[in-house]
């Protein structure tokens, strides 16, 4: 495994293990959540770990696909923007929101450093995903002159 595929291996481990946790044990998160639960705040954690066990299925598939294929590129921008969207909404929310500031400000910056890597890795593949398609346009050329 390229280094560069560990962080679609880390990041679906990390989402799966926030997924199952919120799925199974709902509960547990009250370090987040300075209130009591209620039924429609489970509700809405297991749908939550419901969105990253799917987040952390996508990630696993694409771990080891080349790197200059569409859609682990595509899965990659969409992880970008699900966590760039999220930082900016807990940011936001931190003096009024249901998370705590110092929740607030943990996830946030969870949320910012994983849209950074996956922006890191999108960048650092470009220059894979040129070469691929420089050697398809090669290659279509010398069967047309064949």
């Amino acid at each position: 495994m390229s280094a560069l595929n560990t962080i679609f291996a880390g990041h679906g481990v990390i989402q799966a293990v926030i997924s199952l946790q919120l799925l199974l044990i709902p509960y547990a998160s009250d370090f987040f959540f300075p209130k009591e639960f209620d039924i429609t705040t489970i509700l809405l954690l297991r749908f939550y770990g419901a969105a990253l066990a799917a987040i952390a299925v996508i990630s696993l598939l694409c771990r080891d696909m080349p790197n200059m294929l569409p859609c682990k590129r595509g899965a990659a921008c969409g992880f970008m923007i699900y966590h760039g969207i999220m930082t900016l909404v807990i940011f936001q929310s931190r003096n009024e929101g249901p998370l705590s500031v110092n929740a607030s400000w943990g996830l946030s910056t969870f949320h910012g450093l994983q849209a950074f890597v996956l922006y890191a890795w999108y960048t650092a593949t470009a220059g894979q995903v040129k070469a691929f398609l420089k050697q398809g346009k090669d290659s279509n050329k010398d069967k047309k002159s064949h």
